[in-house]
């Protein structure tokens, strides 16, 4: 476990030295919430709940989940062009350990995100009126999230291991979209019929839906002329399917970076 830490404090270090880190991870979900919440100012009131603070801050960690994929990626890929994992393969180090190294200087950097989101959340919430949600609330939002973490920076590690420093971020720019269309963190899908059935076959909608159930977020009106007696997220709709699903995702990302660092950490040795 030693060895895991040292590694896991080298990266950690790696990547709080990097200003891209504090630009996209950090700043850039801050303002994209600021950014809806000047457009919900000039929209007809309650015509867009997609946009309330309930709705909009699990997109928006989803969203932030996805550029902390793009910078693990990046983060792997240099180290493999720099050749400072083929020296350290040659340590007594295993996959797994590598995989943890990398895995938990992430996970803190998508915690701290996680937190900043949701205080952000609370103060536009409160300040508008809207309220946001309650402490016990943020907790379980919080829990909630994890697995979407873990996803992310999987994807990540797997990119940064098969693909140089220049194409891992391209790839990971098409997560970075498809996380805010089809993760439906800032679009209604709640009112697309078939393509909304489409994205709940995927780990973005399904932690984005799971979220707004966390929060009591209102369902987009289908008829938007009127906002009479608003239709919630519920768990009991469709909660223990995208529930099962979404585990099963995160365990198996995982496990597909495990197997394709293993590959690649052998392959590399030879």
């Amino acid at each position: 476990m030693k060895k895991v830490l040292l590694f896991a404090k080298r990266n950690l270090t790696e990547m709080v030295r990097d200003p891209l880190l504090y630009i996209f991870c950090i700043g850039f979900p801050i303002m994209m919430i600021g950014v809806f919440n000047i457009i919900l100012g000039f929209a007809p009131e309650g015509k867009t709940p997609v946009f309330y603070e309930k709705s909009l801050i699990p997109g928006i960690m989803i969203f932030g989940f996805s550029l902390l994929m793009l910078m693990s990626a990046l983060h792997v890929s240099k180290d493999r062009q720099s050749a400072f994992l083929k020296r350290l393969f040659s340590s007594p180090m295993k996959p797994y350990q590598f995989i943890l190294g990398y895995l938990l200087p992430f996970c803190l950097i998508g915690i701290a995100q996680i937190i900043i989101v949701i205080i952000t959340g609370y103060i536009f919430g409160s300040a508008s009126g809207r309220g946001f949600v309650s402490f016990p609330g943020a907790l379980l939002l919080f829990v909630e999230m994890l697995p979407m973490l873990i996803i992310n920076v999987s994807l990540g590690m797997m990119f940064g291991t098969i693909l140089n420093d220049k194409s891992s971020p391209a790839i990971c720019s098409i997560f970075v979209s498809a996380s805010g269309i089809i993760g439906g963190s800032w679009m209604p899908l709640d009112t697309m019929g078939g393509f909304e059935k489409f994205c709940g076959y995927l780990p973005f909608y399904q932690a984005v839906y799971l979220g707004r159930c966390v929060t009591g977020a209102i369902h987009t009106p289908v008829d938007m002329e009127t906002t009479i007696n608003p239709v919630l997220y519920t768990f009991a709709d469709r909660g223990i399917l995208y529930l099962s699903m979404y585990l099963g995702y995160m365990v198996l990302c995982a496990a597909l970076s495990l197997f394709v660092f293993t590959r690649k950490m052998k392959s590399d040795i030879n």
